[in-house]
């Protein structure tokens, strides 16, 4: 507190009237009438008794009444408004303890030590204090609840485990302050222990705001100088010598320290190691070492490259799966008389594919058996009818099962070629043949880049099929459920779909050589024949790897895309390479997120040993290997809210204290207790001051 005039505190001085008028009034003697003092003998005064204050609460009155009107005309001002109570200072805590687990914490003994500070924080409890453990990286989970026993909160911390996951701060202060925000306890604290990753912060979790007074306690676990090695990828080909498959494998690697490192790389393969080289890394640098190519096995291989292990060994290894026969086997059936010429383009086209690898067997009608259609993906006729009898039979049941079919409607594939029994088939029907040779030929005028035969070609400068010409086409008649991919610049169709089963049939209208069109030389015709029948086999590249955090589909759909046929849906089992086993229904979606470095294996329940088995490699988030850190100062004063105290001062700092003493005008509030003290001041005397009546 303080006065805006104190000169008038001088005025208190007035004090010394009241005591001076009761130290020194005389009371008022009551008169004797007395006929004669003659005969009285004069006696001289010998003493005199010393006034004291009598009347003690009229004394205070006045006295009260004197300091108030000083301290109104000294005009008082608060500088804040009130105190913080004993308990905001002395009372229970809610704590929360947020303990990073980002495979970052694995650097040298970061986790240990992350432990110690965590079981450090739970000894300082009081027995009032409630705490709440919180296990994060990219995501965060309170794995107690807030609980006054720290035995419990102890044992949590002992068990708790590193992950494999980045760090991000935001879902972990999130879950923080909707703890806090429904505490009833009056002293709110944070305890962060972590190494304050930089890729853990992106500086726009404006929605992450602690509750006014938390404290916010942080633990750096970061140090200025680090040194790491990591595998950050593996370049995988494949080679096809005769029916053997061959993959080389080549691994990047990458030096974030200050000084250059010679490391030993190897390359494992089911468990027994292949290859090992010694690779030099210069200081920040990377470097890429290629590894022979080597036979691979039937059924499904997994496969390792692994680094020596430094301060960081989590990102010294990187994981792959391979399965044999990943190869799309296409059977081109044509006329038996068809020129050698006639499946050349489109032979050539899909040979040349590597993503993936495509091979092809050209075979003429009459040599065909159902045995043919065996293990295939793709079966194109080429300007051929649908044969009949056991191969129409074996074709049909192909399809059915999941296999593509691809009609090139030419100059023998006449509406006669295609009887009844295929209308359920063929999306469309085939017509007559349509010449524009005489106008310069037609043109694609209309492409579905919707579909993902064509989307490939759907950004700007992908691919121009304006400039292919088609002199002769045939006439497509499509059903009400069949797509249209392409058409004519007359509008006639020029490539139709339809869904047969678990499989695909697609007409293109005219050939697939230069015998009706000059598309078999255009630029656009490899990528799109390789579309097309990627599309068409229901192919879907299996990948050798993901990511912690991705999520896949682990369900039997999902399992052999483009396969001839389709597994039931039956009850599955998910084996996490940490062991744990986690059942899932055949209704299910068949959709999980991965959150373990190391293999995952999908198999159907009662299904034997080794067998019927899908095996899914999960690697780490390469960004959370840089271990560069942020301030921790940036990352507080982003999430703590000001205090409501602090920034009422602030706002009262700014304001000339006459502005502030006229926005409390507390000297209204003295000035009124003065003339109340007054009033009753002289009510009091009144009643002391009578005199009784003589005789009375």
């Amino acid at each position: 507190m303080s006065f805006l005039t104190p000169w008038f505190l001088a005025g208190l001085a007035a004090l010394a009237v009241p005591i001076l008028v009761h130290l020194i009034h005389k009371e008022r003697k009551d008169i004797v009438t007395f006929p004669s003092l003659m005969f009285i003998q004069r006696i001289p005064y010998k003493s005199v008794k010393r006034n004291q204050i009598r009347h003690w609460a009229l004394f205070c009155l006045r006295c009260a009444a004197l300091i108030l009107l000083v301290a109104a005309f000294a005009r008082p001002l608060m500088n804040r408004d009130g105190l913080a109570s004993a308990t905001d200072v002395n009372g229970a805590r809610e704590v929360v303890i947020l303990l990073d687990r980002s495979y970052s914490m694995g650097y040298g003994d970061r986790w240990e030590r992350a432990r110690a500070e965590a079981r450090q924080t739970v000894d300082g409890l009081g027995p009032q204090d409630r705490a709440t453990l919180i296990l994060f990286a990219e995501r965060a989970e309170a794995v107690t609840s807030a609980s006054t026993d720290p035995t419990a909160v102890r044992a949590t911390i002992e068990a708790a485990s590193l992950g494999s996951g980045r760090t991000r701060y935001g879902p972990a202060l999130k879950l923080a302050q909707g703890i806090l925000d429904e505490s009833t306890l009056p002293r709110r604290e944070v305890v962060l222990i972590t190494d304050f990753q930089r890729v853990g912060w992106e500086g726009d979790n404006d929605d992450v705001r602690l509750p006014a007074r938390t404290t916010l306690t942080h633990v750096d676990l970061s140090a200025e100088e680090t040194s790491n090695t990591a595998v950050t990828s593996v370049i995988l080909t494949r080679d096809y010598t005769g029916d053997r498959e061959r993959v080389g494998a080549a691994a990047r690697l990458t030096n974030t320290g200050a000084e250059a490192r010679t490391v030993n790389v190897t390359l494992e393969l089911n468990g027994r190691d292949l290859e090992r080289k010694a690779v030099s890394l210069r200081p920040n640098a990377a470097a890429t070492v290629a590894f022979d190519a080597f036979a691979l096995p039937a059924g499904i291989s997994r496969g390792t490259v692994r680094t020596d292990e430094d301060e960081l060994s989590q990102d010294n290894v990187f994981h792959f799966v391979l399965s044999a026969g990943q190869a799309l086997s296409v059977l081109v059936i044509e006329q038996p008389d068809a020129p050698a010429s006639r499946s050349l383009y489109l032979r050539r086209a899909l040979a040349i594919g590597d993503r993936p690898p495509i091979r092809v067997e050209v075979k003429k009608a009459n040599a065909i058996s159902p045995a043919d259609f065996q293990g295939r993906a793709l079966v194109v006729l080429n300007d051929v009818a649908i044969p009949g009898g056991a191969n129409g039979r074996a074709i049909r049941d192909f399809v059915t099962r999941g296999g593509g079919l691809l009609i090139a409607a030419g100059e023998r594939a006449s509406p006669n070629a295609f009887g009844e029994g295929t209308s359920d088939l063929i999306p469309g029907t085939i017509g007559t043949v349509v010449d524009r040779t005489g106008d310069r030929g037609a043109t694609l005028a209309f492409l579905d880049y919707a579909h993902p035969a064509f989307e490939l070609f759907s950004a700007p400068r992908s691919g121009d099929f304006s400039s292919a010409r088609f002199y002769r086409y045939r006439t497509l008649t499509p059903q009400g459920t069949d797509r249209v991919l392409a058409r004519f610049d007359d509008g006639a169709v020029a490539l139709a779909e339809r869904q047969v089963g678990n499989g695909k049939v697609m007409v293109w209208a005219s050939t697939l050589d230069t015998f009706w069109s000059d598309l078999a030389v255009q630029p656009v015709y490899l990528p799109l024949v390789h579309q097309v029948a990627k599309h068409a086999s229901g192919f879907a590249e299996a990948r050798p790897w993901v990511t912690v955090g991705q999520v896949v589909d682990v369900s039997p759909e999902a399992e052999g895309a483009g396969a001839a046929s389709r597994a039931a849906a039956a009850e599955l089992v998910l084996e996490a390479p940490s062991g744990e086993s986690r059942q899932i229904a055949a209704d299910s979606s068949g959709l999980l997120e991965l959150g373990e470095q190391g293999f995952y294996q999908v198999r159907r329940i009662g299904a034997r040993p080794g067998a019927d088995r899908r095996v899914i490699a999960v690697n780490l988030d390469l960004a959370e290997s840089d271990l560069s850190a942020i301030d921790p100062q940036e990352l507080i004063a982003a999430v703590s809210r000001r205090d409501e105290g602090a920034a009422a001062d602030a706002a009262l700092a700014t304001l000339t204290p006459v502005e502030r003493e006229r926005r409390q005008s507390l000297w209204w509030f003295l000035l009124a207790g003065a003339l109340l003290a007054l009033g009753a001041e002289t009510v009091l005397a009144n009643r002391l001051s009578r005199v009784p009546m003589a005789g009375t």
